[in-house]
C-alpha cells in the first residue's frame, strides 16, 4: 500500500506539534539552565520539519498521483486474514496470558500464526518451531533480561 507523502507528512507534523506543546509541561529543575523539555522539543521540531517537507511535496504531486495506491498483496483477502489473525493473537495474549502464562500462550499464538501463514499441512513443524521460539524468547526475556513474565497454569503444575 502506498500513500501520498502528504498523509504521513500531516501525521508527523501533528505529532511533532503535540510533542512540542506537551514537552513544555515537564517540571523544571532549579539551578539547571535547560530543562527536561530540551531534547524532546528538539526532536519534535525536527519531526515537524520533516513532516512539513513531506506534506508540501505530497501536495505538489497530489494532482499527478493517487492519494492511496493498493499494492498487489493488499488486493488479496488472505492478507486481511493474516492481519486479523495477528490482531487476534495480540488480544488473545492480553486477556489470557495472566491466566495461561507466557509459555502456553506464546506457544498457542505462534502455532496458530504459523498455521495461518504456512498452512495446516505443516502442523507438526509449526508446533515444533513455536515451542523452540517460545522457550528461546522466555529464556531471553525472563532469565537474561529479568522481565517478569506470567507463569499462569504452569506455576500450579510446578508447585
Amino acid at each position: 500500500m502506498k500513500f501520498n507523502d502528504a498523509i504521513p507528512g500531516a501525521l508527523f507534523l501533528a505529532i511533532g506539534i503535540f510533542a512540542f506543546i506537551h514537552a513544555g509541561t515537564f517540571m523544571r529543575f532549579p539551578g539547571v539552565p535547560y530543562g527536561p523539555d530540551l531534547f524532546p522539543r528538539i526532536i519534535a521540531v525536527m519531526m515537524s520539519c520533516g513532516g512539513l517537507i513531506l506534506l508540501v511535496s505530497g501536495l505538489r504531486r497530489a494532482r499527478h498521483t493517487h492519494w492511496v495506491e493498493l499494492a498487489d498483496w493488499a488486493r488479496e483477502w488472505r492478507s486481511y486474514g493474516i492481519f486479523l489473525a495477528i490482531v487476534g493473537a495480540v488480544v488473545f495474549y492480553i486477556f489470557l496470558s495472566p491466566e495461561l502464562g507466557f509459555l502456553l500462550t506464546g506457544f498457542l499464538i505462534l502455532t496458530a500464526l504459523f498455521l495461518v501463514t504456512r498452512g495446516f499441512s505443516t502442523f507438526l513443524s509449526s508446533a515444533a518451531i513455536a515451542a523452540v521460539v517460545t522457550i528461546l524468547v522466555h529464556f531471553i526475556f525472563a532469565e537474561t533480561l529479568r522481565v517478569p513474565l506470567p507463569f499462569g497454569v504452569i506455576e500450579r503444575w510446578l508447585v
